[in-house]
Order: structure tokens, then sequence, then C-alpha cells
């Protein structure tokens, strides 16, 4: 591998709210119980995520044997007052239709902003990425998708990248120092993870 990174970012399987599609972000709920084995592209060591138990709940299901090390700083943004409310129960509040014209300049009521949220999480991923080596990160969607509009390979907003489930997201950057210095990575690939079929 010498001096190259590969980072792998998978969003957490699905709980209620995102089922509901609510805006999830510092609640901790669990994700909806599922007894799946599941086929994934990459067997990791470690892994990396949110300290909030649908990452930890996820990253037991897909990798049942391997170390999970949770982390506060790599939680989705806080939405605020919005946090688990739905777009029809706020569409017709004001600070809600200018928070979604604008969510990278406006901050939701009692919420983080934007650039908190970039700040917060290239602190935390800077700190465990460190040295060359392959890295394996389950997160919440907003969180991939902000890593990303930062470092993929094309220049992708925030607001048009789409992360699903069961997803990963490869960035590969051929030299660590390349990524240390803030540069986008040289390939990008997005693969399913496959449930297992039981016969």
């Amino acid at each position: 591998m010498g001096n190259s990174v590969v980072l792998h970012l998978i969003r957490h399987e699905k709980t209620q709210a995102n089922i509901e599609r609510r805006y999830l972000g510092w609640t901790d709920e669990p994700i909806i119980d599922n007894h799946n084995q599941f086929i994934l592209p990459i067997q990791p060591n470690k892994v990396y995520g949110s300290d909030l138990v649908r990452c930890e709940q996820t990253a037991k299901l897909y990798f049942p044997d391997v170390d999970y090390e949770g982390n506060r700083g790599l939680r989705e943004l806080d939405f605020g007052d919005f946090e688990m409310k739905t777009y029809n129960q706020l569409k017709d509040h004001i600070h809600y239709r200018n928070w979604i014209d604008s969510p990278m300049d406006l901050t939701p009521p009692n919420g983080e902003s934007f650039e908190s949220f970039r700040e917060r999480i290239l602190n935390t991923f800077f700190r465990i990425v460190t040295q060359p080596g392959e890295y394996t990160f389950v997160v919440h969607g907003g969180v991939v998708r902000l890593l990303r509009s930062i470092f993929g390979p094309n220049d992708e907003s925030f607001q048009q990248i789409l992360v699903n489930h069961r997803e990963v997201h490869t960035l590969t950057w051929t030299n660590v120092l390349n990524l240390k210095g803030g540069q986008r990575c040289e390939s990008l690939s997005v693969e399913p993870i496959m449930v297992k079929e039981i016969s």
C-alpha cells in the first residue's frame, strides 16, 4: 500500500425516523431490527464512527468481529428545533423555509451551523487518519456527503451528493500527504452492500 490512503464511508442502517423522513441528528435512535447477514466488499481490521447507537449497531451488524471506536465528533449535524420533525410539520415555519433555501449560511434554531459541523467533522477525521492505510467509517448521511463534497474527485456540492443506505463509498489517494494537504482523492467508487441469501 505504500503511502496511499483508502477511505471507506458507510451510512448506518435505517431507523424508524429515516423511514418516516424525519430530520435525525443527535437523537440516539437505534436501527430497525433486522437479522440479515450481509456481503460486503471490504473486511476492515477496525471501524470508526459516530458514538450514536445507530452507527455502532450497523458496524456490529456488518463487521461482527471487528473493534468499533465511536466518536462524538463524527455525529450528524445538530438540527436543533427541527430535530425529529418532518417536512410537512415544518414547511410553514419561516425559519425552516429560509434554512432549506440557504443551509450553508443559516443555522437551525438551537442547532448547529454548517461551518461548525464541517469544522467538527474535519478535526475529528484528521485526528484519526494520520498515516497511510485503509480506514473504514460507519457514520451518518450528512457526514458522508460532507467528506465526499470536500475530498471527492469531482467538484460536487454537498446538496448534489446522494448517499443511500447499504453502500460503500471508497475514496483513494496515492499519497497521504495529498490528503493532509486537502487535495481531492484520485478515485471514487460506490459499491452496494448485499443481503446474503439464506438457503
